[in-house]
């Protein structure tokens, strides 16, 4: 959940970056990225809403290290993507 919620807060960054950008260029492809980002952020906030149900239901670590393996997978592309759009 702790990796889900970095990359939350990374997409958090990225949307307030493209919905700046949107309000400056108004094209329709900062609409897009500001729509992309908010789909993605709504996604990871119901993956971590998830996991916490999963966990309290006692799923384990049958469904908790392929979440780890693709949360940690999505964060590092998230990562990447927040300094490329901030340069």
């Amino acid at each position: 959940m702790v990796i889900a919620a970095a990359s939350a807060a990374f997409l958090s960054a990225l949307l307030l970056v493209y919905f700046r950008n949107h309000r400056e260029l108004r094209s329709p492809f900062t609409l897009g990225l500001v729509f992309f980002a908010a789909l993605l952020l709504l996604q990871n906030l119901g993956s971590i809403y998830f996991d916490y149900l999963m966990a309290d239901a006692g799923e384990g670590t049958r469904v908790a290290v392929p979440m780890l393996v693709l949360d940690s997978a999505e964060l590092v592309g998230f990562a990447a993507l927040f300094f490329v759009t901030w340069r």
